[in-house]
């Protein structure tokens, strides 16, 4: 049974013990309230209510505090994939994609028309501001793998 639907049983059921503790009898001329009758029993009933209201609100929290944690972790990696690629130069970030395109260095270099020492720089770049020690780490850590 899901959290949702144990609330409305629990409300459901909180109401329906809430008007019955109210309930009246007659008898003869007189009316007698449930409570002047029997007085343990709208007792029983408002204790019961009191404790569904408290478990209803404990579900409500957990489910409260589960969305905050799953929208601060939401965050917090889209923020450190954000700031990888804000350190990143654009050409950096082109040696990136082509690296993770499966391109070698002197591909790389012949499709940028820069020389090899030049990628081999951008790569070494990438691997500081990254934290890597090679391509593998490299292209897992800019898409959130590691």
């Amino acid at each position: 049974m899901t959290a949702k639907r144990k609330q409305k049983l629990l409300l459901a059921l909180s109401i329906f013990l809430a008007l019955s503790s109210i309930g009246f009898s007659f008898r003869g001329k007189n009316f007698l309230w449930l409570w002047q009758e029997y007085p343990i029993i709208p007792l029983l009933f408002m204790l019961f209510v009191f404790f569904a209201v408290r478990y209803w609100l404990k579900l409500e929290i957990e489910k409260h505090r589960q969305l905050i944690v799953w929208e601060y972790t939401k965050n917090v990696e889209l923020k450190k994939h954000s700031d990888f690629k804000s350190l990143l130069s654009p050409r950096e970030i082109e040696v990136l994609e082509l690296i993770n395109s499966g391109m070698s260095n002197p591909e790389i270099a012949g499709k940028l028309f820069v020389s090899l020492s030049t990628v081999k720089t951008h790569i070494n770049n990438i691997y500081k501001i990254l934290e890597v020690k090679n391509r593998r780490e490299a292209i897992d850590k800019l898409y959130g793998k590691i």
